[in-house]
C-alpha cells in the first residue's frame, strides 16, 4: 500500500501545475533556479528573469499564466511591469520577507503574497491552493 501511495503522489505532484508557463523574476540566481526547478517538478514550464526589466522583455515574447516576483528588502514592484501583468491577465505572486507580507498584501490586493524562505513544497501547495497532508 505504501508503494502505491508514493507512486500516486509522484504522479499527481507532476500534474499540479501541468502546462502552465511561469515567469520567475528574482535577482538571486541560485534561489531563482531552485524555484524554477520546484515549479517544473510540479509540471510548469519556468522562465527566469534576473530583473523586472528583463521580466518585461520576456513578457513581450511569451504569454505567462503566472509571474513569481521576489521583492527583497524594501524592493517594490515596478509600475510598468505591474501594468503589463494586469493587461496580460497574468496572475501575480509576490514573495517578500515575512515581516512585509501583511503590508504587501494590503498594498497589492490583486496579488497573492508569500513569504520568502518557504519550502519548495510549500510554494507549490500555496500556488495550487491545496492543503498539504
Amino acid at each position: 500500500m505504501t508503494t502505491g501511495l508514493q507512486s500516486f503522489d509522484n504522479f499527481s505532484w507532476a500534474s499540479l501545475l501541468a502546462g502552465r508557463d511561469v515567469l520567475i523574476c528574482d535577482g538571486d540566481a541560485d534561489r531563482a533556479v531552485k524555484t524554477a526547478n520546484a515549479l517544473e517538478r510540479a509540471g510548469a514550464r519556468a522562465t527566469i528573469a534576473e530583473s523586472q526589466r528583463v521580466a518585461l522583455d520576456r513578457m513581450s515574447r511569451r504569454d505567462f499564466a503566472l509571474a513569481v516576483v521576489v521583492l527583497e528588502g524594501q524592493g517594490e514592484l515596478d509600475a510598468t511591469l505591474s501594468g503589463a501583468l494586469a493587461t496580460s491577465g497574468t496572475k501575480l505572486l509576490l514573495m517578500v520577507d515575512a515581516e512585509r507580507r501583511e503590508a504587501t498584501r494590503k498594498a497589492r490586493p490583486n496579488a497573492r503574497v508569500a513569504s520568502l524562505g518557504m519550502s519548495e513544497r510549500q510554494l507549490v501547495m500555496f500556488l495550487t491552493g491545496t492543503s498539504d497532508e
